[in-house]
């Protein structure tokens, strides 16, 4: 499934892939693991890809994950997120401003920024997150348009998306709203 949102509000824009994949996994260049205690019980295996533009007017606003979570029957989540290289390929089919460049990816200051994120929505019981695997091996960053924060909110909407398990559009534009005009964590 994929929809695409035109119009989120202040100038936003996204698009979500359910079950399937936008773009090829990119080259690893290592990866970072944390585990996380979780006694939720785990859902169907699934992936969910988001590409956000949290702002238009503003610089550092771009952010593209896409997920793979595996249940279990552990008392536990583990996270392990690809850490992607500064100058991958460039990827033209994006929602990004132009003249941005965006390349295949999620460079290492991201990856950090998105396990910290989760980390917070965990120990905070901000969303109660499902015991199992979560792979984050899909996304792209933009050269100028990328930030933390960006990545952090696109993370947060990944997440929300996997617990609220109904995808249906208006559930899914919804979500993305809600957690992009909440504060972040």
């Amino acid at each position: 499934m994929h929809a695409n949102f035109d119009d989120l509000g202040k100038y936003r824009r996204g698009r979500v892939w359910v079950n399937e994949f936008p773009l090829i996994p990119y080259p690893s260049r290592g990866k970072k693991t944390n585990v996380f205690s979780s006694n939720i019980p785990s859902i169907a295996p699934c992936s969910i890809t988001v590409e956000l533009i949290i702002a238009a007017r503003m610089v550092s606003n771009y952010a593209f994950i896409g997920l793979s979570y595996d249940p279990s029957v552990q008392d536990k989540l583990e996270v392990e997120v690809e850490i992607g290289y500064e100058k991958g390929e460039i990827v033209y089919e994006v929602i990004a401003m132009q003249p941005e460049e965006v390349r295949l990816g999620i460079p290492e200051e991201y990856t950090d920024a998105i396990l910290d994120e989760i980390r917070v929505l965990s120990e905070e019981s901000i969303i109660e997150i499902p015991s199992g695997k979560i792979h984050i091996h899909l996304g792209a960053h933009g050269s100028v348009a990328s930030s933390s924060v960006s990545f952090r909110k696109a993370i947060q909407v990944l997440i929300k998306l996997l617990v609220v398990k109904d995808w249906t559009v208006p559930i899914l534009k919804e979500t993305i709203v809600n957690v992009i005009d909440s504060e972040i964590s």
